[in-house]
Protein backbone atom coordinates (compact mmCIF):
# COMPACT_ATOMS: atom_id res chain seq x y z
CA UNK A 1 0.00 0.00 0.00
CA UNK A 2 1.16 3.51 -0.71
CA UNK A 3 1.83 5.74 2.28
CA UNK A 4 -0.42 8.72 2.82
CA UNK A 5 1.37 12.04 2.40
CA UNK A 6 0.09 15.15 4.04
CA UNK A 7 -0.93 17.72 1.37
CA UNK A 8 -0.85 20.58 3.85
CA UNK A 9 2.72 20.60 5.19
CA UNK A 10 5.56 20.01 2.67
CA UNK A 11 8.59 18.12 3.90
CA UNK A 12 10.70 21.29 3.81
CA UNK A 13 8.21 23.07 6.08
CA UNK A 14 8.13 20.11 8.44
CA UNK A 15 11.95 20.25 8.54
CA UNK A 16 11.90 23.93 9.41
CA UNK A 17 9.34 23.37 12.16
CA UNK A 18 11.31 20.51 13.66
CA UNK A 19 14.54 22.49 13.38
CA UNK A 20 13.39 25.70 15.04
CA UNK A 21 10.60 24.62 17.39
CA UNK A 22 12.98 23.62 20.23
CA UNK A 23 14.44 27.15 20.22
CA UNK A 24 10.99 28.75 20.08
CA UNK A 25 9.68 26.53 22.87
CA UNK A 26 12.81 27.25 24.91
CA UNK A 27 12.36 31.01 24.60
CA UNK A 28 8.66 30.76 25.47
CA UNK A 29 9.63 28.74 28.54
CA UNK A 30 12.15 31.48 29.40
CA UNK A 31 9.39 34.10 29.22
CA UNK A 32 7.29 31.98 31.59
CA UNK A 33 10.32 31.80 33.89
CA UNK A 34 10.60 35.60 33.85
CA UNK A 35 6.96 36.08 34.83
CA UNK A 36 7.20 33.44 37.60
CA UNK A 37 10.37 35.04 39.04
CA UNK A 38 8.88 38.55 38.88
CA UNK A 39 5.67 37.59 40.69
CA UNK A 40 7.58 35.54 43.29
CA UNK A 41 9.91 38.49 43.99
CA UNK A 42 6.94 40.65 44.89
CA UNK A 43 5.31 37.91 46.98
CA UNK A 44 8.63 37.54 48.83
CA UNK A 45 8.70 41.29 49.43
CA UNK A 46 5.23 41.08 50.99
CA UNK A 47 6.47 38.32 53.32
CA UNK A 48 9.46 40.45 54.36
CA UNK A 49 7.12 43.33 55.18
CA UNK A 50 5.16 40.85 57.35
CA UNK A 51 8.29 40.05 59.36
CA UNK A 52 9.63 36.94 57.60
CA UNK A 53 13.43 36.94 57.37
CA UNK A 54 15.14 36.42 53.98
CA UNK A 55 17.18 33.38 55.01
CA UNK A 56 14.11 31.78 56.60
CA UNK A 57 12.25 32.13 53.32
CA UNK A 58 15.25 30.89 51.33
CA UNK A 59 15.39 27.71 53.40
CA UNK A 60 11.66 27.08 53.31
CA UNK A 61 11.37 27.70 49.57
CA UNK A 62 14.34 25.41 48.81
CA UNK A 63 12.82 22.62 50.93
CA UNK A 64 9.41 22.99 49.28
CA UNK A 65 11.02 22.93 45.84
CA UNK A 66 13.01 19.81 46.77
CA UNK A 67 9.89 17.89 47.79
CA UNK A 68 8.12 19.03 44.63
CA UNK A 69 11.04 17.92 42.45
CA UNK A 70 11.15 14.57 44.28
CA UNK A 71 7.51 13.97 43.33
CA UNK A 72 8.17 14.97 39.70
CA UNK A 73 11.27 12.77 39.57
CA UNK A 74 9.35 9.76 40.87
CA UNK A 75 6.78 10.27 38.12
CA UNK A 76 8.88 11.41 35.16
CA UNK A 77 12.57 11.24 36.13
CA UNK A 78 15.12 8.75 34.87
CA UNK A 79 18.02 9.54 37.21
CA UNK A 80 17.56 7.19 40.17
CA UNK A 81 20.80 5.28 39.53
CA UNK A 82 22.97 8.32 38.79
CA UNK A 83 25.02 9.61 41.74
CA UNK A 84 25.58 13.24 42.63
CA UNK A 85 28.72 14.62 40.96
CA UNK A 86 30.97 17.53 41.93
CA UNK A 87 29.46 19.98 39.47
CA UNK A 88 25.94 19.35 40.74
CA UNK A 89 27.14 19.72 44.34
CA UNK A 90 28.82 23.03 43.46
CA UNK A 91 25.66 24.18 41.67
CA UNK A 92 23.68 23.49 44.84
CA UNK A 93 26.03 25.64 46.92
CA UNK A 94 25.86 28.43 44.32
CA UNK A 95 22.07 28.23 44.49
CA UNK A 96 22.29 28.77 48.26
CA UNK A 97 24.23 32.00 47.75
CA UNK A 98 22.05 33.14 44.85
CA UNK A 99 18.67 32.73 46.53
CA UNK A 100 19.86 33.95 49.94
CA UNK A 101 21.48 37.09 48.53
CA UNK A 102 18.53 37.71 46.19
CA UNK A 103 15.99 37.67 49.03
CA UNK A 104 18.22 39.84 51.21
CA UNK A 105 18.53 42.38 48.36
CA UNK A 106 14.75 42.38 47.82
CA UNK A 107 14.26 43.08 51.51
CA UNK A 108 16.61 46.09 51.51
CA UNK A 109 16.03 47.58 48.04
CA UNK A 110 13.07 48.32 45.78
CA UNK A 111 12.17 45.09 43.97
CA UNK A 112 12.99 46.48 40.51
CA UNK A 113 16.41 47.76 41.66
CA UNK A 114 17.32 44.40 43.22
CA UNK A 115 16.39 42.55 40.03
CA UNK A 116 18.18 45.01 37.75
CA UNK A 117 21.37 44.44 39.73
CA UNK A 118 20.83 40.67 39.54
CA UNK A 119 20.56 40.82 35.77
CA UNK A 120 23.95 42.39 35.26
CA UNK A 121 25.09 38.75 35.46
CA UNK A 122 25.24 38.17 31.65
CA UNK A 123 27.99 40.77 31.37
CA UNK A 124 30.00 38.91 34.01
CA UNK A 125 29.45 35.67 32.07
CA UNK A 126 30.87 37.20 28.90
CA UNK A 127 33.80 38.71 30.80
CA UNK A 128 34.50 35.33 32.40
CA UNK A 129 34.40 33.67 28.97
CA UNK A 130 36.86 36.24 27.64
CA UNK A 131 39.14 35.70 30.64
CA UNK A 132 39.13 31.90 30.40
CA UNK A 133 39.72 32.00 26.64
CA UNK A 134 42.54 34.52 27.16
CA UNK A 135 40.99 36.93 24.68
CA UNK A 136 40.48 40.62 25.25
CA UNK A 137 36.80 41.58 25.52
CA UNK A 138 35.44 42.91 22.27
CA UNK A 139 34.35 46.49 21.79
CA UNK A 140 30.61 45.65 22.24
CA UNK A 141 31.39 44.00 25.57
CA UNK A 142 33.44 46.96 26.78
CA UNK A 143 30.74 49.44 25.69
CA UNK A 144 28.04 47.35 27.39
CA UNK A 145 30.14 47.13 30.54
CA UNK A 146 30.61 50.91 30.59
CA UNK A 147 26.90 51.56 30.10
CA UNK A 148 26.06 49.06 32.84
CA UNK A 149 28.42 50.75 35.31
CA UNK A 150 26.74 54.11 34.62
CA UNK A 151 23.35 52.41 34.94
CA UNK A 152 24.27 50.87 38.30
CA UNK A 153 25.39 54.27 39.59
CA UNK A 154 22.06 55.79 38.53
CA UNK A 155 19.93 52.93 39.89
CA UNK A 156 21.70 53.07 43.26
CA UNK A 157 21.24 56.88 43.50
CA UNK A 158 25.00 57.28 43.75
CA UNK A 159 24.97 60.23 41.36
CA UNK A 160 22.07 61.94 43.14
CA UNK A 161 22.78 61.74 46.87
CA UNK A 162 25.05 59.45 48.83
CA UNK A 163 22.62 59.72 51.74
CA UNK A 164 20.02 57.80 49.67
CA UNK A 165 22.38 54.91 48.96
CA UNK A 166 21.89 51.66 50.86
CA UNK A 167 25.50 50.57 50.48
CA UNK A 168 24.98 47.15 52.02
CA UNK A 169 21.88 46.56 49.90
CA UNK A 170 23.72 47.54 46.70
CA UNK A 171 26.65 45.29 47.63
CA UNK A 172 24.30 42.37 48.23
CA UNK A 173 22.48 43.14 44.98
CA UNK A 174 25.75 43.05 43.03
CA UNK A 175 26.70 39.79 44.76
CA UNK A 176 23.52 38.23 43.36
CA UNK A 177 24.86 39.02 39.88
CA UNK A 178 28.09 37.16 40.70
CA UNK A 179 26.16 34.14 42.00
CA UNK A 180 23.80 34.20 39.02
CA UNK A 181 26.70 34.43 36.57
CA UNK A 182 28.34 31.41 38.23
CA UNK A 183 24.99 29.61 38.14
CA UNK A 184 24.62 30.26 34.39
CA UNK A 185 28.17 29.12 33.57
CA UNK A 186 27.96 25.95 35.66
CA UNK A 187 24.42 25.18 34.46
CA UNK A 188 25.70 25.13 30.89
CA UNK A 189 28.32 22.56 31.86
CA UNK A 190 25.89 20.42 33.85
CA UNK A 191 23.25 20.62 31.12
CA UNK A 192 25.39 18.43 28.85
CA UNK A 193 23.43 15.66 30.55
CA UNK A 194 19.92 15.44 29.16
CA UNK A 195 18.53 15.10 32.67
CA UNK A 196 16.49 18.02 33.90
CA UNK A 197 14.29 17.03 36.83
CA UNK A 198 16.86 14.65 38.31
CA UNK A 199 19.68 17.19 38.19
CA UNK A 200 17.59 19.95 39.71
CA UNK A 201 16.41 17.58 42.46
CA UNK A 202 20.02 16.95 43.47
CA UNK A 203 20.89 20.64 43.29
CA UNK A 204 17.94 21.71 45.45
CA UNK A 205 18.56 18.84 47.88
CA UNK A 206 22.07 20.20 48.53
CA UNK A 207 20.66 23.71 49.01
CA UNK A 208 17.94 22.42 51.35
CA UNK A 209 20.40 20.53 53.54
CA UNK A 210 22.49 23.69 53.89
CA UNK A 211 19.51 25.83 54.86
CA UNK A 212 18.15 23.23 57.29
CA UNK A 213 21.55 23.12 59.02
CA UNK A 214 21.55 26.92 59.19
CA UNK A 215 17.99 27.10 60.54
CA UNK A 216 18.83 24.63 63.32
CA UNK A 217 21.14 27.32 64.73
CA UNK A 218 18.41 29.97 64.56
CA UNK A 219 15.39 28.24 66.07
CA UNK A 220 11.91 27.64 64.67
CA UNK A 221 10.83 30.29 62.10
CA UNK A 222 7.33 30.80 63.48
CA UNK A 223 6.51 33.65 61.06
CA UNK A 224 6.66 31.20 58.14
CA UNK A 225 3.83 29.15 59.64
CA UNK A 226 1.50 32.05 60.34
CA UNK A 227 -1.87 31.39 58.62
CA UNK A 228 -1.64 34.61 56.63
CA UNK A 229 1.85 33.71 55.31
CA UNK A 230 1.79 29.99 54.66
CA UNK A 231 0.21 30.11 51.18
CA UNK A 232 2.65 32.81 50.07
CA UNK A 233 5.58 30.72 51.35
CA UNK A 234 4.39 27.73 49.33
CA UNK A 235 3.93 29.97 46.30
CA UNK A 236 7.50 31.24 46.53
CA UNK A 237 8.77 27.68 46.91
CA UNK A 238 6.85 26.33 43.93
CA UNK A 239 6.48 29.28 41.54
CA UNK A 240 9.58 31.18 42.66
CA UNK A 241 12.04 28.27 42.93
CA UNK A 242 10.86 24.93 41.54
CA UNK A 243 9.20 26.16 38.35
CA UNK A 244 11.56 28.96 37.21
CA UNK A 245 14.85 27.21 38.01
CA UNK A 246 13.60 23.98 36.41
CA UNK A 247 12.50 25.89 33.31
CA UNK A 248 15.73 27.92 33.23
CA UNK A 249 17.84 24.76 33.27
CA UNK A 250 15.58 23.17 30.66
CA UNK A 251 15.93 26.29 28.45
CA UNK A 252 19.74 26.20 28.61
CA UNK A 253 19.60 22.60 27.36
CA UNK A 254 17.70 23.76 24.27
CA UNK A 255 18.86 27.29 23.48
CA UNK A 256 22.10 29.15 24.01
CA UNK A 257 22.40 30.82 27.39
CA UNK A 258 22.95 34.14 25.58
CA UNK A 259 19.51 33.93 23.94
CA UNK A 260 17.93 32.90 27.23
CA UNK A 261 19.56 35.90 28.92
CA UNK A 262 18.08 38.27 26.34
CA UNK A 263 14.58 37.09 27.19
CA UNK A 264 15.37 37.16 30.92
CA UNK A 265 16.12 40.91 30.83
CA UNK A 266 12.35 41.49 30.68
CA UNK A 267 12.08 40.53 34.35
CA UNK A 268 13.11 43.91 35.85
CA UNK A 269 10.34 45.59 33.85
CA UNK A 270 7.69 43.01 34.83
CA UNK A 271 8.75 43.00 38.50
CA UNK A 272 8.91 46.80 38.62
CA UNK A 273 5.38 47.16 37.28
CA UNK A 274 4.06 44.61 39.78
CA UNK A 275 5.90 46.32 42.67
CA UNK A 276 4.33 49.63 41.64
CA UNK A 277 0.82 48.11 41.46
CA UNK A 278 1.06 46.03 44.69
CA UNK A 279 3.23 48.14 46.98
CA UNK A 280 3.33 51.58 45.41
CA UNK A 281 7.11 51.31 44.96
CA UNK A 282 8.23 54.02 42.57
CA UNK A 283 11.59 54.84 41.05
CA UNK A 284 13.01 58.24 40.25
CA UNK A 285 13.56 59.27 36.65
CA UNK A 286 17.31 58.74 37.08
CA UNK A 287 16.76 55.22 38.44
CA UNK A 288 14.48 54.36 35.53
CA UNK A 289 17.12 55.71 33.13
CA UNK A 290 19.79 53.63 34.89
CA UNK A 291 17.67 50.48 34.67
CA UNK A 292 17.05 51.14 30.99
CA UNK A 293 20.78 51.56 30.34
CA UNK A 294 21.55 48.24 32.07
CA UNK A 295 18.84 46.28 30.25
CA UNK A 296 19.70 47.89 26.88
CA UNK A 297 23.42 47.22 27.36
CA UNK A 298 22.90 43.57 28.27
CA UNK A 299 20.45 42.97 25.41
CA UNK A 300 22.71 44.63 22.85
CA UNK A 301 25.76 42.77 24.10
CA UNK A 302 23.95 39.43 24.01
CA UNK A 303 22.84 40.01 20.43
CA UNK A 304 26.46 40.71 19.54
CA UNK A 305 27.68 37.52 21.21
CA UNK A 306 24.97 35.47 19.48
CA UNK A 307 26.17 36.81 16.12
CA UNK A 308 29.84 36.32 17.03
CA UNK A 309 30.08 33.32 19.38
CA UNK A 310 33.86 33.45 19.50
CA UNK A 311 33.99 36.82 21.20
Amino acid sequence: MMGIKSPHVPWKSRFRISQFSPHLIGLLAMLLTVVAWAIAANVANRLFLAGVQPFELAGASATIATFGLAILDSLFGRSHARPLDRQQFALGLILVGLVGADYLAIQRLPVAVAIVLLFTAPILVVLWTALTSRCLPSRPVLVALSLSIVGIMLVSNLLVSKELVDWFGILVGLSTAVFFAAYIVLSEQVSASRETIGVMLKVFAIASLFWIAYQLTQGIPWRLFAPENILSVFYVGLAGNLLPYLLFFWCIQRVQAERAAIAATLEPFVAGVLAWVWFGQTLSLMQILGGFLIVAAITWMQFQTVKEPNI
